[in-house]
């Protein structure tokens, strides 16, 4: 585990040493914006873990950013498979800052907010605290996220990912930006957050059992004893994506295809490879 974590590790500084060898700071003039964004999917996941039965589900995004790089957003989401009206909902504030012409970090803390019956893995979670840097290398844009989560659960989760904006205007001269934008993503973690899901759902459903075929019989204390590598930092999924972005004014609309390979799965964990289909519009003004 050590020597994994200390790989990532070294991968941020190297982003960083390459950026302020590359470039020298760069001031960036910014200006205070309201974004609104509805989205909406096919499924969801959590870092590479999914349910067997699909959940999909609409969002709906508030994100104010102030000049000074500080922001503040909040996310509801709706799954069109549960009675509640509302399943979760995320508050979220942060910093964004740039660190050389090329190289931008940000740095945030998010709360997350479940109904009393969410069906979703990110479920046994309650907060997060993020540090990400994005680097532009002119011909791939990397971005290296590390997040802790607390809650239920406590777990550190690494994201590496490459991507490159790939406009299509030229093909028929279009004037409104038009453009894929391909990403290799790689995640790595611990998971104690996905053998905390599983047990709990086990339980629910035994205890389930118990009411219907021994209506009435008191339940004794059960102790459960696990040998896991939920501490364990490794590699727990590998993700493609292809988003199609097309940009009209401030208006941003981002269809998006992503195939997910979830890898050292805990006993019990039943996410499996798949596709997600999203769609995501978003308006600043």
């Amino acid at each position: 585990m050590k020597n994994q974590l200390y790989l990532w590790i070294m991968l941020a500084w190297a982003l960083v040493g390459s950026a302020h060898a590359q470039t020298t700071e760069d001031s960036v003039t910014r200006k205070a914006s309201w974004s609104v964004a509805l989205e909406a999917a096919n499924n969801s996941s959590f870092y590479g873990r999914n349910t067997v039965t699909k959940y999909p589900y609409a969002a709906a995004t508030l994100t104010y950013a102030h000049n000074s790089g500080f922001w503040a957003s909040t996310t509801t989401y709706q799954l069109f498979e549960t009675v509640d009206y509302i399943d979760e909902t995320d508050v979220s504030v942060g910093y964004s800052f740039p660190i050389s012409k090329r190289l931008s970090a940000n740095l945030s803390y998010s709360h997350f907010f479940f109904s009393e019956n969410a069906p979703m893995v990110k479920s046994v979670t309650e907060n997060a605290v993020t540090a990400s840097t994005t680097l532009d290398w002119k011909y791939l844009y990397t971005s290296l996220n590390t997040s802790y989560f607390f809650g239920e659960s406590s777990d550190v989760i690494v994201q590496f990912e490459n991507s490159r904006y790939i406009g299509l205007n030229p093909i028929w001269n279009g004037r409104n930006p038009v453009g894929l934008d391909p990403k290799i993503g790689v995640t790595g973690g611990t998971q104690e957050f996905s053998e905390t899901y599983t047990v709990e759902r086990k339980k629910e459903l035994d205890d389930w059992f118990e009411d219907v075929l021994k209506p009435g019989k008191d339940k004794e204390p059960e102790t459960t004893t696990t040998t896991t590598t939920k501490h364990k930092f490794q590699v727990l999924s590998y993700d493609f994506y292809v988003p199609l972005v097309v940009m009209l004014g401030n208006f941003e609309l981002e269809p998006t295809y992503r195939y997910s390979v979830p890898v050292n799965k805990l006993e019990g964990d039943e996410s499996k490879a798949q596709s997600f289909f999203s769609v995501k519009a978003s308006y600043t003004f």
